[in-house]
């Protein structure tokens, strides 16, 4: 990988059974083979159901077999916030308050997992 990339993506409309499909593809195609990172900006959607929920996660699950990380961005004053919270969304995705939060945390190398090494005979 030669230098850092990173996409960003504003979601502005709901997200729910509806469109999660499509949305997921949508990002999926916005993100260049050699991002280390995929930023989606929340800060303008109002409604997430479980669909949703479910998108992202897989998403973020794609993006983790690429060695690349999925990061939202959810103002504290959203109400997806609350939702994100109650579900453990924040235990499973990055999330932060504000672009500019989340763009440096794009920056941070990702957190190598070390390969167990085989035991005594």
């Amino acid at each position: 990988m030669s230098s850092l990339e990173i996409e960003r993506v504003d979601v502005h409309e709901d997200i729910d059974a509806a469109n999660a499909t499509i949305t997921q593809q949508r990002l999926a195609d916005a993100l260049d083979p050699d991002a280390s990172s995929l930023i989606i900006d929340l800060s303008a959607t109002r409604y997430l159901d479980s669909a949703g929920i479910d998108m992202l996660l897989r998403l973020s699950n794609r993006l983790d077999h690429r060695r690349a990380k999925l990061i939202l961005v959810i103002p504290d004053s959203s109400q997806l916030k609350r939702l994100a919270t109650i579900v453990g969304l924040p235990e499973a995705i990055a999330i932060h308050p504000s672009l500019p939060v989340a763009l440096q945390e794009a920056t941070k190398p990702q957190k190598q997992v070390p390969t167990p090494r085989p035991g005594p005979g």
